[in-house]
Formats: C-alpha cells, sequence, structure tokens
C-alpha cells in the first residue's frame, strides 16, 4: 500500500514538476523578448517568440493529456466496465500509478462479484421461496424457488397473486423471529419464517415460505406413528384386564353362588369399573391436548414473569435440596406473549427440571430468559440424568413418560403453547450431565 501511493505521490509529482518547468521557461522567453525589443533586436526577439509559442503549446498538450488520462480513470472507478488509458509520453509515473489502481480495483470487482454469484447460486438452491422485503413491504429480493412457485418479482408484495390479500397482511404483520402456518390464495398451507437483517443502512427482513405438503409429510406421519403406538399401548394396558375379568365374572355367574364367589364377582367389577375410569381419564388428557385454549398476546415484562416462577418454583422445591436460579438479560426485556399460557408451559418445564434432579447429590436447576438475535429465548437447565439416549425426541411424544404416575403431556402441551406464540420447544444434552430445554418466542 506504501509503493503505491509512492508511485501516485511520484506521478502526480513529475507531472507537476514537468509543467513548473515548463512554465518557469515562458517566463524566461517572456522575459528574454522584452529584453530584446529594448535593445531593437528583432531577429532574437522573434527566435525567442516562436521558442515561447512552441513551449506554451508543449505545456498545453501535456495538461490536456494528463486531463484525458485521468478523466478515463475517473471514467473507470465509477464504471462496472473501462478502458484502460494510454499513457501520453512525458506522464509515465502517472500512467504506471493509474494502471496500478486499476488493477487493484479490478481484482476487488472481481471478488465481489464471485461474492454476489455464490450468494445468489445459494439462494437458488433453497427449496423455500424466499422474498426480501423493505419497511414499506416492497419486496427488492426473490430466489428461484419463489419465482418459480409464486411467480414473485421485484415490487410490492401484496402485488404476488399466489399469496392473497390475507396472507400478504398476516406476513407484514409477522415480527422478525416468528414463525407461523399460513395459507396461499389456493388454501394451500405454507409455513412463513421471518427474520430481520440491515443492508445498505437500511432495515430489511427475509420471509421464507417453506411448503408443508413435500418436506414435511415424513414428519407428520412419523408423529401420527408414535401417537399411534402410544394409544394402542395405553388402551391395551387397560383392556386387556378388563376383558380377563369379564371373562371370570361371566364364568362364575353359570356357577352356584356362594359368598365366596359373589365377593369375588363383586372385587372383579370393582376392578373393571376403576380401569374404566382409569381409561376415561385417559382420554380426557388426550382431548385436553386437541384444545390447546388460543393464544391471547399482550406485553409481559420479562422481570416480573420470572419473579412469578421464582415464587411458584419455591413452592415445588419444598424441603427438597434443590439449588434454585434464575435470570435475565436485558432487565428491560419485554415479551410479547400469552403470560398465563406461558407460564404454563415454563411451569412443566421446571417441574420436569425438578423431577429429574430431585434425591440427587448437589441437585441444580437453572432458569435464564434472554434476548438473543430478536428473540426471546427461555432456558431451564438440569444436571440430571440427562435425556433418553435410544430415543430422545420421544420426550415429546404425547403420554410418553419414564416417571411412575407421570401423564406423559406436560411437555407436548409446552411445545404446542410455544408453537401457537410462533416459537419452538427444542432441548439439547447439558455439559457434563443433564438437560436444557429452550423455549424460543418473538420478543416484545
Amino acid at each position: 500500500m506504501r509503493n503505491c501511493s509512492t508511485r501516485r505521490f511520484l506521478g502526480a509529482g513529475g507531472f507537476a514538476l514537468g509543467a513548473g518547468a515548463r512554465a518557469a521557461a515562458v517566463s524566461a522567453l517572456t522575459f528574454g523578448i522584452l529584453l530584446a525589443g529594448e535593445r531593437r533586436l528583432w531577429a532574437t526577439a522573434a527566435v525567442l517568440a516562436g521558442v515561447a509559442v512552441l513551449v506554451v503549446l508543449d505545456l498545453m498538450r501535456s495538461i490536456r493529456a494528463a486531463d484525458r488520462t485521468l478523466a478515463q480513470f475517473v471514467e473507470g472507478v465509477t464504471a462496472e466496465g473501462y478502458e484502460r488509458p494510454t499513457t501520453p509520453v512525458g506522464l509515465r509515473a502517472l500512467g504506471k500509478a493509474i494502471q496500478t489502481a486499476l488493477d487493484r480495483l479490478a481484482a476487488v470487482r472481481a471478488e465481489r462479484q464471485q461474492r454476489a454469484d455464490f450468494l445468489e447460486a445459494l439462494a437458488d438452491t433453497v427449496s423455500a421461496a424466499l422474498l426480501v422485503v423493505d419497511d414499506h413491504g416492497l419486496v427488492t429480493g426473490v430466489n428461484r424457488a419463489a419465482r418459480i412457485s409464486l411467480s414473485a418479482s421485484a415490487g410490492p408484495l401484496n402485488a404476488i397473486p399466489a399469496l392473497g390479500a390475507e396472507t400478504v397482511e398476516r406476513l407484514l404483520a409477522l415480527p422478525a423471529g416468528a414463525r407461523e402456518i399460513v395459507r396461499l390464495a389456493d388454501q394451500r398451507a405454507i409455513l412463513a419464517t421471518v427474520s430481520g437483517f440491515t443492508a445498505a443502512g437500511a432495515a430489511r427482513r427475509l420471509i421464507a415460505l417453506q411448503s408443508l405438503a413435500g418436506d414435511l409429510d415424513a414428519v407428520e406421519v412419523k408423529a401420527w406413528q408414535d401417537l399411534v403406538r402410544v394409544l394402542a399401548h395405553e388402551m391395551m394396558n387397560s383392556l386387556t384386564p378388563i376383558c380377563s375379568l369379564s371373562e371370570s365374572i361371566a364364568a362364575r355367574l353359570g356357577e352356584p353362588h356362594s359368598p365366596a364367589a359373589e365377593a369375588e364377582i363383586i372385587e372383579s367389577a370393582e376392578v373393571i369399573a376403576r380401569r374404566g375410569q382409569g381409561l376415561m381419564a385417559f382420554v380426557e388428557r388426550y382431548r385436553q391436548l386437541t384444545d390447546t385454549p388460543a393464544v391471547v398476546k399482550a406485553r409481559v415484562p420479562a422481570t416480573g414473569f420470572v419473579r412469578r416462577l421464582d415464587r411458584l418454583a419455591e413452592a415445588m422445591i419444598g424441603a427438597d435440596a434443590i439449588a434454585w436460579s434464575s435470570a435475565v438479560q436485558p432487565a428491560w426485556l419485554t415479551l410479547d406473549a400469552d403470560a398465563d399460557l406461558l407460564e404454563q408451559a415454563a411451569i412443566n418445564l421446571i417441574k420436569n427440571a425438578f423431577d429429574a434432579v430431585r434425591g440427587r447429590p448437589d441437585a441444580r436447576v437453572r432458569l435464564s430468559l434472554t434476548l438473543e438475535e430478536e428473540q426471546a429465548v427461555l432456558n431451564v437447565a438440569d444436571n440430571g440424568p440427562g435425556l433418553p439416549t435410544d430415543d430422545p425426541e420421544g420426550v415429546f411424544v404425547p403420554f410418553f413418560t419414564t416417571k411412575d404416575g407421570g401423564s406423559g403431556i406436560g411437555l407436548t402441551l409446552a411445545r404446542q403453547i410455544a408453537l401457537g406464540h410462533g416459537g419452538r420447544l427444542e432441548h439439547r444434552a447439558a455439559s457434563p450431565n443433564g438437560a436444557v430445554f429452550q423455549l424460543t418466542l418473538p420478543a416484545g
């Protein structure tokens, strides 16, 4: 960089020195002409005048050449394509400095174009339709999937007929970090994911539209298979003894009655009734999963929300030796959520964490609520035995439980509440042991 600056300085300095020397020569010749005129040396004056004219013409030629060279250089800087200026005689240093500058400019432009081509190719390989939208609802960029599936192009978002007016209004209202299922004009269901970024000093939003009919079919089938497997297991556990006891009662009713036989029949009937009530309770728990209350959002201060959870956690701990801690960062964080439903989801996560560490030495549970990339992230971490190694996703399957007397719907309800807020509930193993459940939703 220093050598390049030196060459530019020498080029500009060399031209300035040459122009200065010519100007000094013209001044000297003019003085000589005046002196020869005073002494009536007309021939000498004429010769000096001719030389002065030649020097002035050469100076003008050099100035025009330098002006033309610099003009071509400036055009090359401001234009994507440019012609290399031809360096006139006498401007070699300036021409060399300009050539070096243009070489550097060409390298920077080539690197920038390569990055742009790479990002464009990367976006075009994504199966989801990507729309870049500004604050005025104008689409400033689309990928190949958006052009093909939605016939999208630059312009107003509501000018894309495949979206429909209601969906456009909903997409523009979604905050950064939100995930929601919306419907196209032809009633196809799509998953909309919104993220925010800044480009050229202006805020932009990236809207990703993913079809639910294609890639998510396998996920849906797997979810139904897991649900049917658990339902069949629970119902068989109840129906098997009911059938066996019913057959026993039918056989005994055909035999002579005795006080002992009547007592056994009554006891068997009571067992059948009890198992029938258990099966009804199971069906009721299943109904709870399908009737999750609608989310009614409001602004919820994070510090007050966590303070209420602290009191509930202390009550749940009771006399057990469990270390509880919580934190909010930043303190001014505000949630856009249904406080009651979100509190219910958090209680389920906290209770599961307490159950996981209860009776273990140095039992610890920590809750944190932080702001990460315009999203509120609630973490509940414990140092218990961790997640099942054979099927960690099984903890989200309805009625799946590893606890005696557990209903198996707490985590499922918590995940449904997260989805109802446009968020998500995920889990991972903690280090060195334990589990972390992370509930993410858009910040207020």
